[in-house]
This record gives C-alpha cells, structure tokens and sequence, in this order.
C-alpha cells in the first residue's frame, strides 16, 4: 500500500479512501465500538485512539497493541 498525495478537488475512490483510513488514526469511543466498526476490514498496521481510555493502539494483524504510553 502506497502513501497517497492528494490535491484539492480530488475525488477518491473505495480503494483510495481503504488506503486513507489505513494511514490515520481513528477515533473510537471505546474498544467495543473500534470493533464493531473495523470488523470486516482489519489490516496490520492500523492506528486507533480510544477516547474512554486515551490509548492509542495499532493492529498487530493478529490483536490489538497499546503503542506508548
């Protein structure tokens, strides 16, 4: 998956918007709704913040993991 270099105006496709979701850090309110969410669509390496315990942790590919403190 390569980084993607937008520019105004442009119009992503599902590829493109995959490949975006996979290069930020999503919000979630919790583990719960993080799951429900990205349960069809989990990659290794994915970022995720969860609000109700302000952890930020990424895809193992297998399990979530914390990442820092």
């Amino acid at each position: 998956m390569a980084f993607i270099d937008f520019t105004a105006g442009n119009v992503l496709t599902a590829v493109q918007m995959d490949t975006v979701m996979r290069q930020t850090v999503m919000v979630f309110a919790d583990a719960s709704a993080r799951d429900t969410a990205l349960s069809g669509v989990l990659a290794e390496g994915m970022h995720a913040y969860l609000s109700d315990t302000d952890v930020v942790s990424v895809y193992s590919g297998s399990v979530w993991v914390a990442s820092g403190s």
